[in-house]
Protein backbone atom coordinates (compact mmCIF):
# COMPACT_ATOMS: atom_id res chain seq x y z
CA UNK A 1 0.00 0.00 0.00
CA UNK A 2 1.06 3.21 -0.54
CA UNK A 3 2.12 5.95 2.03
CA UNK A 4 1.86 9.16 0.72
CA UNK A 5 -0.31 11.01 -1.23
CA UNK A 6 -0.33 14.70 -1.97
CA UNK A 7 -2.74 16.78 -3.67
CA UNK A 8 -1.42 19.41 -5.68
CA UNK A 9 -3.52 22.70 -7.55
CA UNK A 10 -5.44 26.19 -6.50
CA UNK A 11 -7.49 26.72 -3.97
CA UNK A 12 -10.33 24.79 -4.28
CA UNK A 13 -7.54 22.01 -3.76
CA UNK A 14 -5.95 24.02 -0.90
CA UNK A 15 -9.70 25.19 0.99
CA UNK A 16 -7.82 27.83 3.73
CA UNK A 17 -5.37 25.30 4.48
CA UNK A 18 -3.56 28.62 5.99
CA UNK A 19 -6.86 29.04 8.38
CA UNK A 20 -7.32 25.42 8.83
CA UNK A 21 -3.52 23.36 8.52
CA UNK A 22 -2.69 21.20 7.33
CA UNK A 23 -4.92 20.27 4.58
CA UNK A 24 -7.53 22.77 4.75
CA UNK A 25 -11.32 22.64 4.95
CA UNK A 26 -12.54 21.24 1.98
CA UNK A 27 -12.49 18.06 -0.11
CA UNK A 28 -8.60 16.61 0.83
CA UNK A 29 -9.77 17.10 4.48
CA UNK A 30 -12.51 15.04 4.12
CA UNK A 31 -11.12 12.67 1.76
CA UNK A 32 -8.80 11.88 4.35
CA UNK A 33 -11.16 11.47 6.89
CA UNK A 34 -13.04 9.18 4.54
CA UNK A 35 -9.62 7.04 4.24
CA UNK A 36 -9.04 7.24 7.94
CA UNK A 37 -12.54 5.01 8.35
CA UNK A 38 -11.14 2.66 6.11
CA UNK A 39 -8.88 -0.29 7.38
CA UNK A 40 -7.17 -0.90 3.65
CA UNK A 41 -6.24 3.36 3.45
CA UNK A 42 -6.26 4.79 7.45
CA UNK A 43 -2.36 4.47 7.27
CA UNK A 44 -1.83 6.99 4.17
CA UNK A 45 -0.62 10.17 4.75
CA UNK A 46 -2.64 13.21 2.87
CA UNK A 47 -0.41 16.53 2.08
CA UNK A 48 -2.18 19.41 0.22
CA UNK A 49 -0.35 21.75 -2.00
CA UNK A 50 -3.23 23.52 -3.19
CA UNK A 51 -2.13 27.30 -3.51
CA UNK A 52 -4.86 30.01 -4.67
CA UNK A 53 -4.70 31.56 -8.04
CA UNK A 54 -2.22 28.94 -9.19
CA UNK A 55 -2.43 28.17 -13.24
CA UNK A 56 -0.29 24.94 -14.58
CA UNK A 57 2.44 27.52 -15.03
CA UNK A 58 2.89 27.73 -11.24
CA UNK A 59 2.42 23.92 -10.91
CA UNK A 60 5.55 23.76 -13.14
CA UNK A 61 7.24 26.19 -11.55
CA UNK A 62 6.79 24.90 -7.96
CA UNK A 63 6.70 20.91 -8.19
CA UNK A 64 10.83 20.44 -7.45
CA UNK A 65 10.02 22.49 -4.31
CA UNK A 66 6.49 21.59 -3.11
CA UNK A 67 6.78 17.87 -4.37
CA UNK A 68 9.94 15.91 -5.11
CA UNK A 69 11.05 16.86 -1.33
CA UNK A 70 8.51 14.80 -0.08
CA UNK A 71 8.59 11.39 -2.32
CA UNK A 72 5.16 10.72 -2.61
CA UNK A 73 3.85 7.39 -3.44
CA UNK A 74 0.74 9.05 -5.26
CA UNK A 75 -0.23 12.65 -6.37
CA UNK A 76 -3.43 14.24 -7.59
CA UNK A 77 -3.51 16.95 -9.75
CA UNK A 78 -6.28 19.02 -10.24
CA UNK A 79 -5.71 22.30 -12.13
CA UNK A 80 -7.82 24.37 -14.77
CA UNK A 81 -10.48 27.07 -13.63
CA UNK A 82 -7.73 30.28 -13.42
CA UNK A 83 -6.25 29.48 -16.95
CA UNK A 84 -9.90 29.20 -17.92
CA UNK A 85 -10.59 32.31 -16.69
CA UNK A 86 -7.88 34.04 -18.18
CA UNK A 87 -9.33 32.37 -21.16
CA UNK A 88 -12.58 33.65 -20.51
CA UNK A 89 -11.10 37.40 -20.21
CA UNK A 90 -12.22 40.37 -23.38
CA UNK A 91 -9.80 38.93 -25.53
CA UNK A 92 -9.65 35.77 -25.65
CA UNK A 93 -6.05 33.85 -26.34
CA UNK A 94 -6.93 30.89 -29.05
CA UNK A 95 -3.55 29.42 -27.84
CA UNK A 96 -4.29 29.45 -24.13
CA UNK A 97 -6.18 25.54 -24.37
CA UNK A 98 -3.39 24.64 -26.00
CA UNK A 99 -0.63 26.13 -23.68
CA UNK A 100 -2.64 24.61 -20.66
CA UNK A 101 -2.36 21.71 -22.87
CA UNK A 102 1.21 21.48 -23.24
CA UNK A 103 1.81 22.57 -19.85
CA UNK A 104 0.04 19.62 -18.20
CA UNK A 105 1.96 17.00 -20.29
CA UNK A 106 5.04 18.29 -19.35
CA UNK A 107 4.03 18.40 -16.21
CA UNK A 108 2.78 14.29 -16.35
CA UNK A 109 6.32 13.53 -17.95
CA UNK A 110 8.34 15.57 -15.63
CA UNK A 111 7.22 13.76 -12.21
CA UNK A 112 7.03 10.41 -13.96
CA UNK A 113 10.59 10.77 -14.67
CA UNK A 114 11.36 12.27 -11.20
CA UNK A 115 9.63 9.78 -9.59
CA UNK A 116 9.67 6.89 -10.97
CA UNK A 117 6.59 4.20 -10.12
CA UNK A 118 4.20 7.03 -8.96
CA UNK A 119 0.97 6.55 -9.21
CA UNK A 120 -0.85 9.87 -11.20
CA UNK A 121 -4.51 10.52 -11.28
CA UNK A 122 -6.14 13.80 -12.79
CA UNK A 123 -9.26 15.34 -11.55
CA UNK A 124 -11.01 17.80 -13.88
CA UNK A 125 -11.40 21.14 -13.81
CA UNK A 126 -14.68 22.40 -13.11
CA UNK A 127 -17.01 25.44 -13.31
CA UNK A 128 -20.98 24.86 -11.82
CA UNK A 129 -23.32 26.45 -13.96
CA UNK A 130 -27.14 26.09 -14.97
CA UNK A 131 -26.56 26.87 -18.28
CA UNK A 132 -24.69 24.70 -21.07
CA UNK A 133 -24.50 28.13 -22.99
CA UNK A 134 -22.22 29.63 -20.29
CA UNK A 135 -19.62 30.74 -21.80
CA UNK A 136 -17.41 30.03 -19.32
CA UNK A 137 -18.88 26.64 -18.60
CA UNK A 138 -18.35 25.80 -22.73
CA UNK A 139 -14.74 27.26 -22.24
CA UNK A 140 -14.23 25.00 -19.83
CA UNK A 141 -15.23 22.04 -21.57
CA UNK A 142 -12.46 22.42 -23.40
CA UNK A 143 -10.31 22.36 -21.16
CA UNK A 144 -11.85 19.01 -19.42
CA UNK A 145 -11.63 17.48 -22.85
CA UNK A 146 -7.61 18.38 -22.71
CA UNK A 147 -7.82 16.55 -19.36
CA UNK A 148 -9.10 13.55 -20.79
CA UNK A 149 -6.94 13.35 -23.60
CA UNK A 150 -4.28 13.20 -21.81
CA UNK A 151 -5.35 10.68 -19.15
CA UNK A 152 -5.87 8.55 -22.11
CA UNK A 153 -2.31 9.13 -23.85
CA UNK A 154 -0.55 8.27 -20.57
CA UNK A 155 -3.10 5.89 -19.05
CA UNK A 156 -3.72 7.96 -16.03
CA UNK A 157 -6.92 7.34 -14.33
CA UNK A 158 -9.46 10.35 -14.42
CA UNK A 159 -12.31 11.77 -12.07
CA UNK A 160 -14.42 14.03 -13.93
CA UNK A 161 -15.72 16.48 -10.86
CA UNK A 162 -17.18 18.61 -14.25
CA UNK A 163 -19.66 15.57 -14.43
CA UNK A 164 -20.45 15.54 -10.53
CA UNK A 165 -21.53 19.19 -10.57
CA UNK A 166 -23.31 19.11 -13.53
CA UNK A 167 -25.85 16.23 -11.94
CA UNK A 168 -25.74 18.07 -8.75
CA UNK A 169 -26.94 21.55 -10.19
CA UNK A 170 -29.81 18.78 -11.22
CA UNK A 171 -31.08 18.45 -7.54
CA UNK A 172 -30.20 22.81 -6.88
CA UNK A 173 -29.01 26.21 -8.27
CA UNK A 174 -24.93 26.57 -9.19
CA UNK A 175 -25.16 29.46 -6.87
CA UNK A 176 -26.47 27.32 -3.23
CA UNK A 177 -23.21 24.59 -4.33
CA UNK A 178 -20.80 27.42 -4.95
CA UNK A 179 -21.71 31.53 -4.67
CA UNK A 180 -19.61 32.04 -7.04
CA UNK A 181 -19.64 28.84 -9.16
CA UNK A 182 -16.06 27.92 -8.29
CA UNK A 183 -15.56 27.52 -4.71
CA UNK A 184 -17.83 25.40 -3.05
CA UNK A 185 -19.41 25.22 0.01
CA UNK A 186 -18.74 22.47 2.98
CA UNK A 187 -21.87 20.11 0.82
CA UNK A 188 -19.91 20.56 -2.58
CA UNK A 189 -16.64 20.01 -1.49
CA UNK A 190 -18.44 16.80 -0.31
CA UNK A 191 -19.95 16.05 -3.22
CA UNK A 192 -16.27 15.73 -4.78
CA UNK A 193 -14.75 13.87 -1.80
CA UNK A 194 -17.36 11.26 -2.27
CA UNK A 195 -16.45 10.92 -5.67
CA UNK A 196 -13.26 11.11 -4.90
CA UNK A 197 -13.11 7.97 -2.50
CA UNK A 198 -13.93 5.23 -4.55
CA UNK A 199 -12.58 6.52 -7.47
CA UNK A 200 -8.81 6.35 -5.85
CA UNK A 201 -9.67 3.18 -3.26
CA UNK A 202 -9.86 1.28 -6.73
CA UNK A 203 -7.14 2.42 -8.41
CA UNK A 204 -4.55 2.80 -5.30
CA UNK A 205 -5.69 -1.46 -3.84
CA UNK A 206 -5.41 -2.21 -7.69
CA UNK A 207 -2.06 -0.61 -8.39
CA UNK A 208 -0.75 -2.27 -5.42
CA UNK A 209 -1.94 -5.56 -6.16
CA UNK A 210 0.15 -5.50 -9.69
Amino acid sequence: MISKIVFFGDSITAASKDQHPPLGNGYVAMLKDLFASDSDLNQIKFMNAGISGHTIDDLLRRYKTDILPHQPDAIVIKIGINDARKDSSSARDRDRVKHYETGLQHLIITLQNDLPGVQLFLFTPYYISDSTSDPLYCIMGEYCGVVKALADKFAIPVLDTQAVFDAAVKMKPAREWAPDQIHPEREGHMLIARAAFPFLKGHLIKGDSQ
